[in-house]
């Protein structure tokens, strides 16, 4: 008796065995339909409806293709826009119940997408040369940014919760440290050559970061930069004391070690033309940041003596000595302004730094006016400069005191002057730190297309300008902006750039679906309150009597002892099973939207790490049940259960135990059933690779 079907599949003639399910059919044919409640053996429990397919002349409604059996001639379609939205529609509702971190929130807030869990973990095994290599995979300079990042990865940190954020940068820096300790620093391997060549305009971070990339890539790379020696801002808007010279000259001795050639004292417009570059490179990278200084608009501004803070700083990492003599007035409220009355302090001067809000609305960073504090500067706050007057080699500055009327554009309360309380202070000099802009009007006429402030235009989801082959980056597009974003945006530059020179699409970097818990305020207690309180590591720094003598590091970063108990502080957010997870996997396929179906009320957190093995994470749980089925059909340990009905059913150890409290043996076969991550192994780690690619 012939025990053979035949069928077709999406226009594929199949012969399958009497008795199979459309799904079995498939699988046979090598073609996929997504599932989640499938397991090979079992009956089917056909509740995720993630396997629906239509039978042509059949039945008028989608089925399951796991728990249809086959009949002879039968013709299936499993891809069309209607089982397309159906499949959609049922990740979305799998989705309304789900709730947990795909990524921890550090990765998510992090611009260079840098794999912090992944680092911290190694380094709290003591394995500093795999935590460095995991950094490098997303960001070349982690000596500096571990020095001069203000941090945007730890603010969504859910430490903060318990008591302090993890200190992040000064692990980061650690790693880099260790690095750079060694006889044979971690080289990045690059890629087969690929007989493309880039330009790169600026070495700054943007552009050390396109230069890297694409280097792994397999290109060739020629940087250029205007001035003698790499970093951009970095070297040249950002003191010594704070950033040593010789971190920036490794970082980029690395890339020169990868085959990078870096070419300096070239100005593009002066040295170079964009359109000799457009004729001899496949591509050009623009990342020439922001080094122009916005004007005061203050009467006598041009007057000898006054400075703006780009061209102090610079003059001063030059090896410069500036004439400003005794006593600075320093005016603007930003970290430039700072970073200028810091060094000014350094050069043996009285730094007074005038700004025309409150310290509430000055957008420094705090710990940076403390150490100005500590340091000697001094605030004159509500004080605005209004006029310069020079005067028998001083400067007769009158200023204005101001109050606070209603918010700007900025969301801060704008300064408003106050008749009659014009009052003149006497300075040997005034340097000025109110903004930066880009120097870029002729790129227009090169024909890419600038903003309305300068700044030059991109897509921001490839960075390629108006110009086909020209992208740019940092703050050439941002503005003046943190060094972190730069470096990021370079990275999300040398993927596009890499896309264009292969000849496909440029789209950018790929998307990674990603379920969130949410800002802090919205966590569950039940994720945090099993953490007991433990102090942040504080760093170490040099005593301002002493550190104000000179320009040498004021931050010792930290010790290994630091490292071992601030890494421990770590709470290891994000998801097990991001890597393997069907829900985000069929999500990416299909577009899904988690919060089509989301509801006021969200499913309670329940974790059971009571297991030496297995960690049960049950507000990641969609129901479909594998484990349950596998544990008592299999194992027959009867270790998990649903509990409740309706909207509250969950699967957990029955009688309200824990997992350690029943048969459970950890077999492990409940968690490789699992599509999620409501199941996982405490082994796995929650950095995944996936974050890691750049292609």
């Amino acid at each position: 008796m012939d025990n053979t079907v035949n069928i077709i599949i999406d226009g594929l003639k199949v012969q399958t065995t009497a008795g199979s399910t459309i799904l079995q059919a498939a699988r046979q044919a090598g073609i996929e339909i997504p599932t989640f409640c499938y397991i090979e053996k079992m009956t089917p429990f056909a509740s995720c409806f993630m396997c629906v397919v239509r039978i042509k002349g059949g039945r008028a409604n989608l089925v399951p293709s796991c728990a249809t059996p086959v009949y002879e001639g039968m013709e299936v379609e499993t891809q069309s826009e209607e089982i397309k939205k159906a499949r959609k529609s049922a990740l979305e509702l799998m989705l309304s119940d789900h709730t947990g971190d795909c990524f921890g929130p550090c990765y998510s807030e992090c611009p260079t997408g840098v794999d912090i869990p992944g680092f911290i973990n190694e380094l709290n095994k003591g394995e500093a040369d795999e935590a460095i290599r995991i950094i490098k995979d997303s960001l070349p300079i982690p000596g500096s940014l571990g020095r001069v990042c203000p941090a945007p990865c730890e603010g969504g940190c859910r430490r903060a919760l318990v008591e302090e954020k993890i200190s992040i940068m000064s692990l980061k820096r650690f790693a880099a440290d260790e690095d750079m300790k060694k006889a044979d620093p971690y080289v990045h391997d690059c890629g087969s050559p690929t007989g493309k060549k880039i330009a790169v305009i600026g070495a700054g971070p943007a552009g050390i970061s396109v230069a890297y990339f694409s280097k792994i890539l397999g290109h060739d790379v020629d940087v250029f930069d205007s001035h003698p020696h790499p970093g951009g801002m970095l070297r040249y808007g950002i003191p010594a004391y704070r950033l040593p010279r010789h971190v920036i000259d490794f970082e980029v001795s690395i890339l020169e070690k990868m085959g990078v050639k870096f070419n300096y004292n070239r100005t593009l417009g002066k040295d170079l033309s964009l359109d000799v570059l457009k004729k001899d490179y496949d591509a050009v990278f623009l990342g020439i940041g922001a080094q122009g200084a916005t004007p005061m608009r203050v009467e006598g501004e041009d007057s000898s003596g006054v400075f703006s803070a780009i061209e102090f700083l610079g003059q001063v990492s030059a090896g410069e000595n500036p004439p400003i003599g005794k006593k600075v007035m320093i005016v603007g409220g930003g970290n430039s302004a700072i970073d200028a009355a810091r060094t000014a302090i350094r050069c043996g001067a009285e730094a007074l730094v005038y700004y025309r809000r409150t310290r509430e609305e000055m957008p420094a960073f705090d710990f940076e006016i403390e150490e100005a504090i500590a340091d000697g500067v001094e605030f004159r706050y509500l004080s605005a400069p209004v006029k310069i007057i020079p005067s028998n080699g001083k400067l007769q500055v009158e200023c204005i005191e101001m109050g606070l009327g209603e918010p700007d554009a900025s969301g801060r309360r704008r300064p408003v002057p106050k008749e009659g309380s014009e009052h003149t202070v006497e300075f040997d000099s005034v340097i000025a730190a109110i903004g930066q802009k880009v120097i870029g009007d002729f790129l227009a006429e090169s024909g890419l297309k600038l903003s309305k402030w300068g700044t030059i235009d991109v897509n921001n989801e490839t960075m390629m300008t108006s110009i086909e082959g020209i992208f740019s980056g940092g703050d050439a597009v941002l503005g003046p902006d943190i060094a972190v974003r730069a470096s990021g945006m370079g990275r999300l530059a040398a993927i596009s750039i890499n896309q264009y020179l292969n000849g496909i699409a440029v789209t950018g970097n790929r998307k990674l679906f990603e379920v969130t818990m949410g800002p802090l305020q919205n966590i569950q207690k039940a994720v945090y309150e099993k953490y007991t309180e433990a102090p942040r590591q504080k760093v170490a720094h040099m005593d301002p009597v002493e550190a104000i003598k000179s320009f040498d590091e004021v931050s010792y970063g930290f010790t290994e002892q630091q490292v071992k108990e601030e890494t421990e502080r770590c709470m290891k957010c994000g998801c097990r099973a991001a890597d393997t997870c069907k829900l985000r996997k069929f999500s990416e396929v299909y577009e899904s939207d988690s919060k089509t179906y989301a509801g006021d009320n969200e499913r309670s957190v329940f974790i059971d790490d009571s297991h030496p093995d297995i960690l049960i994470e049950s507000h990641k749980c969609i129901t479909c049940g594998n484990c349950v089925r596998v544990c008592e059909d299999d194992r027959k340990c009867y270790a998990l259960a649903f509990v409740n009905r309706g909207f509250e059913t969950l699967i957990r150890p029955p009688m309200q135990k824990l997992l350690i409290q029943t048969q459970c043996d950890g077999c492990g076969k409940c968690v490789d059933a699992c599509p999620t991550g409501a199941l996982s192994y405490k082994k796995a780690r929650v950095a995944t690779d996936i974050i890691r690619e750049i292609t």
